[in-house]
């Protein structure tokens, strides 16, 4: 991995934990960089599916159902989205 690299994935992570925030009426700094639906209280299935609509608005992509089940922590919704080609 690149500089570039690691300062594009701490980019997008970046951007998705304030999406994350926003979505969860939380500040940024509650969230870590390993938050899960298991670790946030806030997390709730209808959060979950309000993520998921902004982070399809914000990045310009489209989810299959069994990545939006399995889009339940920073981590993997990071993951998922290089999958779709977003670098930040």
């Amino acid at each position: 991995m690149t500089a570039i690299d690691t300062r594009n994935d701490a980019e997008l992570r970046d951007r998705v934990r304030e999406l994350l925030a926003t979505t969860f009426v939380m500040d940024p700094s509650e969230l870590p960089d390993d938050v899960s639906q298991q670790t946030c209280a806030r997390w709730t299935s209808l959060y979950h599916m309000m993520l998921l609509m902004v982070l399809e608005e914000q990045f310009g992509v489209t989810f299959e159902m069994e990545e939006m089940t399995s889009m339940t922590s920073l981590p993997r919704i990071i993951a998922v989205l290089k999958e779709h080609g977003v670098n930040a």
